[in-house]
């Protein structure tokens, strides 16, 4: 295990900040000179501490893999565990997801796999505009996803699954559910964020969703 010590050094080897770097150009040449190698790249939109994507990465050398995270602290933190584990088919994008993906992604990269895990419900009704989960986040979505690539959503908010995501995934014509039913509360396979082990552990539902792209 690597001596963990956080430095500018390392937080470059991992991290892209969006927020403050005014030259589009060096994240757009870094992000090329790292998924160009990769044939197979995954996304998580809002990937946290990094729990989930750093055991991603770990266990699938031969894929590439992106974070886009909105906290700094929680940044630092997924880079830290990358750093612990050196692991090298990983970069986490300090900024604002809908910035990222139409400034850096959408036109450039296609995923395979593309994940929104607990995304903040925001459930006043005032602070409904601040949902990242609408009718205009699948369109962007959409074209970000290679043709037989999977949009998985997950969330422990029983009214934003049920009368938000739900909703809205009926009333979509880019995607096509590839589950038995409309979600599930448990998805074989799919990895853990440490935020799922605390609402878990407190008696909280959880809904998956997965979503094929329709061409």
């Amino acid at each position: 295990m690597r001596n963990l010590n956080l430095d500018e050094q390392i937080l470059n080897e991992y991290l892209l900040d969006d927020f403050n770097n005014e030259d589009n150009a060096f994240i757009e040449n870094e992000l090329l000179k790292r998924l160009s190698a990769y044939d197979t790249r995954e996304l998580e939109i809002g990937c946290g501490n990094g729990k989930f994507i750093v055991e991603l990465a770990m266990n699938n050398k031969d894929k590439y893999f992106v974070g886009i995270e909105y906290s700094y602290k929680a940044a630092k933190k997924a880079v830290s565990k990358a750093y612990k584990r050196d692991i090298k088919n990983l970069t986490i994008i300090f900024g604002e997801a809908n910035n990222v993906i139409d400034k850096y992604l959408n036109g450039k990269y296609f995923f395979d796999k593309i994940y929104l895990n607990f995304p903040d419900p925001w459930p006043k009704k005032k602070h409904a505009h601040r949902r990242i989960f609408n009718k205009d986040f699948l369109t962007k979505i959409h074209p970000l996803l290679k043709d037989d690539g999977i949009f998985y959503s997950v969330t422990d908010d029983d009214t934003y699954a049920l009368d938000i995501m739900n909703t809205i995934y009926k009333e979509s014509n880019n995607f096509k559910n590839i589950l038995n039913s409309e979600y599930v509360h448990q998805l074989e396979g799919y990895g853990v964020t440490l935020y799922e082990e605390k609402m878990r552990n407190i008696g909280h539902d959880i809904y998956f969703f997965a979503h094929s792209k329709n061409i």
